[in-house]
């Protein structure tokens, strides 16, 4: 549940602020919510903001009403550019970057507001601007590398955010994220890591040297050995054509035995097959092109049937090989092993694959 500030206008000459408490999912406590109310004499209560940003916050305001958040944001944003201090627009910022989701923001104007802690509205609403700080801190968390080598990148989803040792924690909006630590010369680590809202993560790291005359890691971690060309049964194009006939004798397959049972349907029909008038006439004389329609059409299943299955078989040993080949043809085997918990290879037989491995 977001925790917003809401504008109302509740008196037609002063401001007014409420607090309501609303239930979180998943948190034991209440949250709170912020009502201000502004109105064309609410200079009293908020400060000596000029009356272009008062008309900023107020369209803001109505935008805020409406759900159009994001809007908004823009319009309380462009206010604080004309009164970068005033509390009263600093919160206004924050509480439309939570009902927008941007947590972050939301945590760092909390924080620029709480900074001015000696204004008179701030002293006003301090506890209740200090619920709000306090529920929004939980959806954001501060992370931390520590470990060695020293100078190594630290990245979270693809951005760097620091080199060890991180001195300084990285804000983040709670969540999952994938940390990697690279520095050339050393394997690459790469694993998941928590961040939960309202504390410090510590992910204590050790990247281990390379050894050996071989490549250094390039900088997205990844060997640079050149790699062995493919050979013409690991090209893509295998599969896709192996794949295709196996589709193909498939359908023929189906459509030959659809054709079977409408020919097998003829023949059994007692008034198309069978003459009343000529009662010692045998089936076969008087359907016997259906008959062979019936013979042909089973045999064309059949075999189109086998054909198909084969070089679907084929074409599930061939992308399984070839995906083994253009797996186990990159890194060294030392940096396979860091990363994996286990290895498994595959060999194709005829119309069969086996596979075996460690973990």
């Amino acid at each position: 549940m977001l925790v917003a500030l809401l504008p109302s206008v509740l008196s037609p000459a002063v401001g007014a602020l409420r607090v309501v408490s609303l239930p979180m999912a998943g948190a034991s406590a209440a949250v709170a919510a912020m009502v201000l109310s502004i109105a064309g004499g609410a200079k009293a209560a908020a400060g000596d903001e000029s009356p272009e940003v008062e008309a900023l916050l107020r369209k803001g305001i109505q935008l805020r009403r409406e759900g159009n958040d994001e809007a908004a944001l823009a319009v309380f944003l462009e206010a604080e550019a004309q009164a970068p201090n005033s509390v009263r627009v600093l919160l206004h910022v924050a509480t439309a970057a939570q009902a927008a989701s941007k947590w972050l923001m939301a945590d760092e104007y909390l924080h620029k507001a709480m900074s001015h802690e000696d204004d008179p509205y701030f002293l006003r609403y301090k506890a209740e601007i200090e619920e709000v700080r306090t529920a929004t801190s939980q959806r954001v968390g501060h992370f931390r590398a520590i470990g060695a080598p020293d100078g190594a990148e630290v990245i979270l989803n693809g951005q760097v955010v620091g080199t060890l040792p991180m001195e300084t924690p990285k804000t983040l909006e709670a969540g999952t994220y994938v940390l990697e630590v690279n520095k050339p010369g050393y394997y690459r680590l790469r694993r998941p890591v928590a961040v939960p809202g309202g504390v410090l993560t510590r992910e204590t790291v050790q990247l281990n040297e390379r050894t050996g005359n071989g490549p250094d890691p390039d900088p997205a971690g990844a060997a640079s050995a050149p790699q062995e060309p493919k050979g013409w049964w690991a090209s893509s194009w295998v599969t896709w054509t192996l794949g295709g006939i196996a589709v193909a004798a498939g359908a023929t397959s189906g459509v030959s035995f659809y054709l079977r049972q409408r020919a097998a349907d003829h023949w059994n029909d007692n008034t198309r097959c069978l003459s009343a008038a000529q009662p010692t006439t045998l089936r076969s004389e008087l359907c016997g092109k259906v008959r062979n329609d019936i013979d042909t059409a089973e045999q064309v299943g059949i075999v189109t049937g086998v054909v198909g299955v084969a070089f679907a078989g084929a074409a599930l040993t061939q992308w399984i090989a070839s995906s083994g080949s253009s797996s186990s043809s990159g890194g060294d085997s030392a940096e396979r092993r860091e990363r994996n918990h286990g290895s498994v290879q595959c060999s194709p037989g005829l119309l069969s694959v086996m596979c075996g491995g460690s973990f």
